[in-house]
C-alpha cells in the first residue's frame, strides 16, 4: 500500500516530477545555459568538465554515449547546474579513474555512472561534499577504493540532500575497505536515502552519523536527521549491514521500509543495523530481513551492552520529519528498485544487469578489483537527434509542442505554466517516473 509521508510542506517546484525527500525542491539549472556534451575527453569544448566548471545557471545534455576517463577529480564547485543522463544516445554515460564531486547548491544529476576503479588513488565513486538542495537519481556508483557514494562533512554544511533510485555497488575490497556510504552531517541537516540498492559492499550500508566536538566552540547538539527508507541491502560482509559508531554522534534516524537479503558474503546470524550512541533516536519500522518481516520491528537493531533505559530512550514511537516521499512497503520496494534502479535510461549497462540479477538469485560476492567482473563494459553510442537552435530540445519534439526548432530562447519559455522550462519539460518526457 502507497502512503504519503510529509514534513514541512513547500510551494517551490519540485526538481524534477518523482523528486522526493528532502532534496525535492532543487532548482538544478532551470532557466540557464543549455550546455551539448559533444567528446569525452577529459576537458575542452563540448567536454562535461567545461559544463560543470562554468558558471550560472546551465543544463548539460548528451549528443553521444560512451565513457569519459577522468584526469582529474570531476568537481561541481558553482552552483545551480542540471545534468541529465537520459538525453545519452545509446548505452548512456559512465565516469571513470577519478571521484566525481558534489559540492555546490541547487543540483541536480540524473541517469549517470560513475565507475572509479582499481588504478585510482583512492577515494569515493560519488563524493557529495558541501552545498544545499541536492538530488540525485538514478545513478550507479561502484568500484570506489573508500566508499561508493558518501555525503560526509563537517563544515560548510551539507543540506537538504535526496539520494534516490541509486545503485550503490561493488566497492572494492583489496584492503577491508569496501564501503557502501558514509553519511555524516551537524547542525540538524536533512538527508533523504530512498529506494536505492546497495550490493556487494562489506560494510557502511550506511553508516551515519555527525562530528560532535563536546566541550569545544564547535559542538553540535543537533547533529543529523537521516530518513533511509526503501532501501535494498544485499550481501554484506560480518554481523550487520549498516552501523553508527560514533560514541559521542548525535543522529535521528528514520529506518522504514528497508528489504535486506544476506549474501554468499554474509553471516547466517546477522542483523540490518547496530547502533552505537546512546544519544541518537531511532524509529524503525517495516523492515524485512532475508524476506521475512519480524513481529518485532526493534529486533534488527543490535544496541551493544545498553542499558534498558538507554534502549527505551533511542526507541521513538514515531517516524521524524521526512522530505516530501511516499512509502511503499518494502517487497513492493524491492521489485521497484530491482525493476527501475540505478542509470537506467537510456538503458542500463552490463554490470547493473548483472548485480540485479545476482540480488535475485543470491549468487555473487564481494570484489577486489572491477577485472573480478569483466571490468567496464563498452557503452556504444547511436547518431543524436537534430537540435538546430541548440536549446536542448530535439526540432522534431519542438515541432510537435507548437515551439520554434530555430528560436533558442522558447527553451527557457513555460509553455503550459506548471513550473517547468520547456526543456524541462523534454528532459522529463524521456524519463519513466
Amino acid at each position: 500500500m502507497l502512503q504519503p509521508v510529509f514534513g514541512s510542506e513547500s510551494t517551490n517546484i519540485r526538481a524534477f516530477p518523482g523528486a522526493e525527500g528532502f532534496g525535492a525542491y532543487s532548482k538544478g539549472g532551470r532557466g540557464g545555459k543549455v550546455y551539448h556534451i559533444t567528446t569525452l575527453e577529459n576537458r575542452g569544448p563540448g567536454s562535461l568538465r567545461e559544463a560543470v566548471e562554468a558558471e550560472g545557471p546551465r543544463i548539460v545534455v548528451f549528443d553521444l554515449s560512451g565513457t569519459i576517463r577522468l584526469k582529474t577529480p570531476l568537481e561541481i564547485r558553482n552552483p545551480f547546474i542540471t545534468i541529465a543522463g537520459q538525453t545519452a544516445p545509446g548505452d548512456g554515460i559512465c565516469l571513470r579513474d577519478q571521484t566525481f564531486v558534489v559540492a555546490a547548491d541547487h543540483v541536480i544529476v540524473r541517469y549517470l555512472r560513475c565507475r572509479l576503479g582499481d588504478g585510482a588513488q583512492g577515494g569515493d565513486a560519488v563524493t557529495i561534499a558541501t552545498g544545499h538542495n541536492i538530488i540525485i537519481d538514478h545513478c550507479s556508483a561502484s568500484w570506489s577504493l573508500d566508499e561508493a557514494l558518501s555525503s560526509s562533512t563537517h563544515w560548510p554544511v551539507l543540506n537538504d540532500l535526496t539520494v534516490q533510485w541509486c545503485f550503490i555497488t561493488e566497492a572494492l575490497n583489496p584492503k577491508g575497505h569496501g564501503f557502501g556510504s558514509l553519511i555524516r552531517g551537524c547542525q540538524g541537516v536533512r538527508y533523504s536515502y530512498h529506494h536505492n540498492l546497495y550490493a556487494h559492499n562489506r560494510g557502511r550500508n550506511p553508516r551515519p552519523g555527525n562530528y560532535d566536538r563536546p566541550n569545544t566552540p564547535e559542538a553540535d547538539p543537533n547533529g543529523l536527521l537521516l530518513d533511509f527508507r526503501n532501501n535494498v541491502i544485499y550481501n554484506w560482509e560480518g554481523s550487520h549491514a549498516g552501523y553508527n559508531a560514533d560514541k559521542a554522534s548525535i543522529t535521528r534516524l528514520n529506518y522504514v521500509g528497508n528489504y535486506l537479503v544476506p549474501g554468499p558474503n554474509s553471516v547466517s546470524n546477522g542483523i540490518a543495523y547496530s547502533e552505537g550512541s546512546p544519544n541518537n533516536r531511532g524509529y524503525f519500522a517495516g523492515n524485512y530481513y532475508n524476506h521475512i518481516l519480524p513481529a518485532d520491528p526493534w529486533s534488527v537493531v543490535n544496541f551493544g551492552d545498553w542499558n534498558k533505559s538507554q534502549i527505551a530512550t533511542y526507541k521513538q514511537s514515531k517516524p521524524f520529519e521526512t522530505g516530501p516521499i511516499v512509502t511503499q512497503d518494502a517487497k513492493e520496494a524491492y521489485q521497484a528498485v530491482l525493476a527501475h534502479g540505478g542509470a537506467s535510461m537510456p538503458r542500463r549497462d552490463t554490470v547493473d544487469r548483472r548485480i540485479v540479477e545476482d540480488v535475485k538469485t543470491g549468487k555473487g560476492h564481494i570484489i577486489n578489483s572491477q577485472n573480478d567482473v569483466g571490468g567496464w563494459p563498452e557503452l556504444k553510442s547511436a547518431a543524436a537527434t537534430s537540435d538546430r537552435d541548440g536549446d536542448g530540445m530535439p526540432d522534431e519534439w519542438e515541432k510537435q509542442h507548437n515551439l520554434n526548432p530555430e528560436d533558442a530562447s522558447d527553451g527557457t519559455s513555460d509553455a503550459d505554466g506548471d513550473g517547468y522550462t520547456n526543456v524541462e519539460e523534454y528532459l522529463n518526457s524521456l524519463v519513466r517516473n
